[in-house]
Formats: C-alpha cells, structure tokens, sequence
C-alpha cells in the first residue's frame, strides 16, 4: 500500500487490472466517436427541416402582426418565410442531407406560408380600411367577397402543390440537366441555355411564392412608399384599388397558379440536380452572393412594400417571355404541351 500524509492506505490495484483498463481505454474512444459522428449526423439532417419550420414560424407571425396592424412587421416575416423556403432545399443539397421527410415537410410547410398567410393577411389588412370606400353597410358585402376570394387563392394554392407532388415533376426537372462529358461538369453558360431550352425545367402556372407576392399587390399598392412619390396626386393610397380590387387581384392570381401556363422557374439558373447557390466556383462568385443577399436584407428592412412590387412587375414581364421561349425556342416532351 501507499501511505499519503493522512496515513490513509491506498491500496494500488493489481497489474492484471490496470492491463484490463489501458485494454478497454480504445474501445471507450471508439464508443466516443461513433455516438459524436451519429450526432453530427443528425444535425447535419435536421439543418434543413430547422429552416422549413423557421419559415413556418415566419409565416404564422406574419399573421399575428396583420391581426395587430403592423403590416409592414407582417410583409417582413412574409418575405422571410420566403428567403427560408429557398435556402432550406440549397442547404440540403450543400450538406447532402435530402430526405422524403424534407420534401415533404417543405410541401406542407409551404402549403401554409404560400396559401394561407397571404389571405389572411390581405384579409386582415382589408378589413382596417376605412369604411368610407365601401359602398354597402358596414362593408359587409364587401368583406363576403373578399373572403370568398381569399379561400379561392388559398384552394388554389394547395390544388397547385399537389399537381406539382403528384405528377413528379421535380423528378422530371433533376432528369433535364445538361450531363457532364469525360467528368468534367459544362460551362455556366452553356448549361444555362441548354436548361433554358428545356421544357421539363419550366413551372406550369405561377408558383406558390410568386402567388403571395402577387396576391399582395393591393396591399403594397398602398402602403409602399412609391406610390406616395410617384402617384397621380402625390398622396398616399393614390394607387389603392380597394376591396373589390383586392378580391379580383385574389381571384386572378389563383387562377394563374393552378393554370398550365409555362413559367421560368430558378432551377434553370442551377448546373445539375445536386447544385446549390452556396456553392461558387470563383471566389467573385461568393463575394457576389453574399453581396446580393445583404443588399436583399437590407431592402426588406427598409422598404419592403416597394420590393414586392418590383419583384412582382419583373416576374409579370417575365411570364410573356418564358412562354414566347417554351413555345418558340424549348424542346422536349411535355404532357402539358
């Protein structure tokens, strides 16, 4: 025994038994590294789902804040919750983290943040309009009607994301890149206008987050800050179109979303299936994205009514042109054609 300064025996043990010990010490380790790695696993697949329910979380704040009146707090989360939808499918592809249960989730979460939360914003928004614009009591037959239009757009929506699941035409998309030859992937350029030309690659009718934004129109027609600067009068809600307005803007957006009408979609900008945004082949590449996303961020907190009206004029001018391309310039069979 060993005898320490308090006279208490410290009994060393056996040489068997340290043996035994120094033998076990590499199998703990092991135990060690797979319980880290099956940690960093499943972080590295819950990543993606995180920023579908953030973008779920997005969308049902929106809605409070338009039920308190605070639409521009209620446009931000919008735009977030679309920033969120496009980020979460490029990050699993980035860490190779795709699941059925992703896409899936993403559908569902869309569904609500797409279908749902437009509506009830608009409905909410419309509903804190003077009733001086109303030509009825009350402005109950107004309010009908837009209600009625708001579950139109909402059905709408969820009809259009069940063709999308159900017809496989994400399957389809991956299918229409342009394969690389003696593994070496094609130019930017070259791969660009090929997936241009494919009309496999383009959206049958407006997409679900073009469908929001266009679905607040009436809203941002009279709360941006450019209709104050270049309205007819140079006043305020000088391009407000009002209830009814809104509801025909309601009706005709949910048309256009179930509508087999050819759309550009952003996979057309993607080199294969697997590509994603956060890769870059240069590093002026990455400096140019992550420029684009801070100046993103800063318009949706400065002037977020004004950026939705430009997104939605450039994606209304782009609807001519993609189905001038699809009919004109694309091939490739298509049961839509």
């Amino acid at each position: 025994p060993i005898l320490w300064p308090c006279s208490v025996p410290l009994v060393r043990p056996p040489s068997s038994a340290r043996a035994h010990v120094r033998a076990g010490a590499p199998r703990c380790a092991g135990v060690h590294r797979a319980m880290t790695s099956r940690l960093m696993e499943g972080l590295r697949i819950c990543i993606p789902s995180t920023l579908t329910i953030g973008a779920l979380v997005s969308g049902l704040s929106a809605v409070r804040f338009a039920s308190e009146q605070d639409f521009q707090s209620s446009v931000t989360c919008i735009l977030l919750a679309c920033v969120l939808d496009g980020l979460d499918g490029h990050v699993a592809r980035y860490l190779n983290a795709c699941t059925k249960l992703g896409f899936e989730l993403d559908s569902l979460c869309d569904c609500a943040n797409f279908g749902v939360v437009p509506a009830l914003v608009v409905y909410f928004w419309a509903k804190a309009l003077p009733t001086v614009e109303c030509r009825s009591d009350h402005c109950e037959s107004e309010l009908r009607m837009l209600w009625l239009s708001c579950c139109v757009y909402s059905s709408c929506c969820a009809l259009r994301l069940a063709r999308f699941n159900v017809e496989g035409r994400a399957d389809e998309m991956d299918k229409s890149y342009l394969q690389p030859s003696e593994d070496k992937r094609p130019q930017v350029r070259k791969a660009v206008v090929h997936n241009f030309l494919q009309r496999k690659l383009y959206f049958h009718g407006v997409p679900a987050p073009m469908g929001a934004a266009h679905a607040l129109t009436p809203m941002m027609l009279r709360l941006s800050e450019s209709s104050q600067i270049l309205g007819a009068v140079g006043v305020a809600d000088s391009w407000s179109i009002g209830r009814r307005g809104t509801a025909v803007t309601m009706i005709v957006t949910a048309l256009l979303m179930v509508s087999p009408l050819p759309t550009f979609s952003s996979k057309m900008l993607k080199m294969d299936a697997e590509d994603s945004y956060l890769r870059s082949r240069h590093p002026l590449s990455r400096i140019a994205k992550a420029s684009a996303f801070v100046l993103f961020g800063y318009l949706v907190w400065r002037c977020p009514f004004d950026l939705v009206l430009v997104l939605n004029l450039i994606h209304l001018i782009s609807i001519p042109c993609g189905v001038l391309v699809f009919y004109g310039c694309a091939s490739g069979d298509d049961k839509h054609e």
